[in-house]
C-alpha cells in the first residue's frame, strides 16, 4: 500500500464516517422492499414506487456513502479538514435520513405537506454540506489531481440540487413552475454524471494506485478527460440543440473512455492477489462502458427494448446500481477495516504495548465477508438485466433481483456492524490518571 502524499494528521474521529456507512444500508433495504413488493413498477420510470426507489437509492444510500467519504477523503489527500465537521455530521446525517424518508413517502402517498419537509430537510442537508466541503476545497493550497476533480464534483451537486428543488417544488402548491420532464433529464444527468461519476473519478485517481499498488493516471488523463467531461456535460444540460445533442453524443464517448483506461491501469496492477475490492472496481468499469454502448446505441436509433422507458431504466440500473453502488461496496470492504487499523494505530500511542494486541484489516473485516458482498451483488445486477429481456418472466426475475439485492444490503449492513464491535472491542483502554500527591 503506496501513502505517500497523504495526510493522516488531520482525519476525524472514526464515528463520523462510520455513522453514515452504518446508515446508508438500511435505505438500500427499504428500496429493495419496494421493488419486492411492487415488481410492476419496472414497466415505468415514473411509477410512483419508482421514484421512491430511485430516491432511496441515491439519497439515502449513494449520498450517505459520498458524504461519510468526504469527510473522511478531504484531510487526508488535500490536508485540510471539513471545518465543524464533529458538530455538522450528527444533524446532516439526521436531516439527510428524515428529507430522503420525507421524499420517499412523499411519492407513494403523494401528500404535499411529506414534500415541504423533504424540501426544507435536504436543502438544509446539501446547503450545509456544500458550505463546509467547499471552504475546505477552497482552502486546499496545492490541490491535485483528485481535489480538482472533487471541486467540479461539489459544484455539480449543487447544480442536481437546484434542479431537484425546481422539480420538487411542482408536487407543491407553486404556481409558477411546471413539471418539465426535460428537467427532469437534466436533474438525473447532473446528478449521476457530475456529482456520482466525477466524485468517483476523483477517489479512483488517488486510491487505485494506492490500495492496489497499480500504476498512477497521468496527468493529462485526469485533466483531460475530467475538463472534457464537465464541459460536455454542460453543452448538454444548459445549451439549446443541436449543440445539446452534439454535447449529449460525445459525453458517453469520454465516459467509456475513462472506463477502459481503468480497466487498463487495473489489469497492470502488481498486486494480483485475489481482492474484492479489484473485482468491484473492475465489476463497475464493464458496467459502466456497457451503460456507454447502449447509450450510444440509442442515440443511432437502434432499439434493443420495445419500450423507451424500460430503456431509460436500463440505462438507469446499469449506471446507478451497476457502476456507482457497485464502487461503493466495492470501497467500504478496503476503507473500513483501513480506517479501522488506522484509528486503532492512533489510539495506542500512548500505549506501545497494545500495538502487539491489535488484529489486522482482514481479522477487522474478512475477506469471506467481501466474497459474499461481491457475489449477492453480482447476483443482482444479473437478474435485473435479465428481467429486461424476460418477456413474461420479467415480473418473477424482478421478484427475484429485489430479493438478491435485500440480501445484499442487509448482508453490507451486517459486515459493517460486525466490522464495528471488533474495532471496538479492540480499542485500547484509557488508564486512570493517578491522584497528585498533596504531599508533594
Amino acid at each position: 500500500m503506496n501513502t505517500a502524499g497523504l495526510s493522516l494528521d488531520n482525519i476525524p474521529e472514526f464515528r463520523i464516517p462510520m455513522g453514515f456507512f452504518l446508515t446508508a444500508p438500511w435505505f438500500g433495504i427499504l428500496a429493495s422492499l419496494l421493488l419486492l413488493f411492487s415488481p410492476e413498477v419496472i414497466n415505468s420510470r415514473w411509477h410512483p414506487a419508482m421514484l421512491a426507489t430511485v430516491h432511496l437509492l441515491t439519497l439515502g444510500f449513494a449520498a450517505s456513502i459520498m458524504i461519510g467519504a468526504m469527510m473522511q477523503v478531504l484531510p487526508v489527500i488535500g490536508s485540510q479538514p471539513v471545518p465543524a465537521v464533529a458538530r455538522l455530521s450528527p444533524w446532516i446525517r439526521g436531516a439527510l435520513v428524515g428529507g430522503t424518508a420525507s421524499l420517499a413517502l412523499g411519492f407513494l402517498l403523494m401528500q404535499n405537506i411529506l414534500f415541504y419537509l423533504a424540501l426544507v430537510l435536504l436543502c438544509g442537508v446539501f446547503l450545509t454540506f456544500l458550505s463546509a466541503v467547499g471552504l475546505a476545497l477552497v482552502k486546499v493550497q496545492k490541490p491535485g489531481d483528485s481535489i480538482y476533480c472533487l471541486r467540479l464534483a461539489a459544484l455539480c451537486l449543487l447544480l442536481t440540487v437546484v434542479f431537484g428543488v425546481l422539480q420538487l417544488s411542482t408536487y407543491l402548491d407553486f404556481q409558477w413552475l411546471a413539471y418539465s420532464f426535460e428537467r427532469t433529464d437534466k436533474h438525473a444527468l447532473l446528478g449521476l454524471v457530475g456529482w456520482c461519476l466525477l466524485l468517483v473519478m476523483g477517489v479512483s485517481f488517488q486510491v487505485i494506485p494506492m490500495f492496489h499498488v497499480a500504476p498512477a493516471f497521468p496527468k493529462w488523463f485526469c485533466r483531460g478527460v475530467t475538463t472534457l467531461l464537465v464541459l460536455l456535460l454542460a453543452m448538454g444540460v444548459f445549451l439549446s440543440d443541436p449543440f445539446a445533442t452534439i454535447a449529449l453524443v460525445l459525453l458517453p464517448l469520454v465516459v467509456g473512455f475513462y472506463g477502459c483506461y481503468s480497466l487498463y491501469i487495473l489489469h497492470n496492477r502488481k498486486r494480483k492477489l485475489t481482492d474484492y475490492t479489484v473485482r468491484c472496481w473492475q465489476l463497475s468499469f464493464v458496467n459502466l462502458v456497457a451503460a456507454c454502448l447502449l447509450y450510444i446505441l440509442g442515440q443511432l436509433g437502434i432499439e434493443i427494448l420495445d419500450r423507451r422507458d424500460q430503456f431509460h431504466l436500463l440505462l438507469g440500473f446499469g449506471f446507478g446500481l451497476g457502476f456507482v453502488i457497485t464502487v461503493m461496496l466495492g470501497m467500504l470492504q478496503k476503507i473500513v477495516p483501513f480506517l479501522m487499523f488506522l484509528h486503532l494505530q492512533r489510539a495506542c500511542i500512548h500505549d506501545p504495548s497494545a500495538f502487539i494486541k491489535l488484529p489486522n484489516m482482514r481479522e477487522l473485516l474478512p475477506v469471506s465477508d467481501s466474497k459474499w458482498q461481491f457475489r449477492l451483488h453480482s447476483a443482482t445486477l444479473l437478474t435485473f438485466y435479465l428481467s429486461f429481456f424476460g418477456g413474461n418472466l420479467q415480473y418473477p426475475l424482478v421478484f427475484v433481483a429485489a430479493a438478491f439485492m435485500l440480501a445484499s444490503f442487509s448482508w453490507l449492513f451486517a459486515t459493517l456492524y460486525r466490522a464495528n464491535n471488533r474495532y471496538t472491542r479492540n480499542l485500547p483502554r484509557q488508564k486512570p490518571q493517578q491522584p497528585a500527591d498533596s504531599a508533594l
